[in-house]
């Protein structure tokens, strides 16, 4: 049997590059969304918003701004 050694840097995604890899998400997705002239489609929107001004309000050495539309 093979065992291989693995560190846990090495097995443990970026944290912070997946957070940042979700962020773009979010904001491509808000982008298309203010697009389109719906109730469903401002709410989505707004919960975006909200979370990514969380994720500013968590995050050490953030600035929380405004978003760009």
């Amino acid at each position: 049997m093979f065992v291989c050694c693995v560190s846990m840097d090495e097995r443990l995604p970026d944290l912070a590059q997946e957070l940042e890899l979700r962020d773009e998400l979010l904001i491509a997705s808000r982008s298309v969304l203010l697009g389109v002239a719906t109730r469903e489609a401002a709410a989505l929107v707004a919960h975006i918003d909200a979370l990514l001004d969380l994720d500013d309000e968590r995050s050490p050495g953030s600035v929380a701004g405004p978003l760009a539309a």
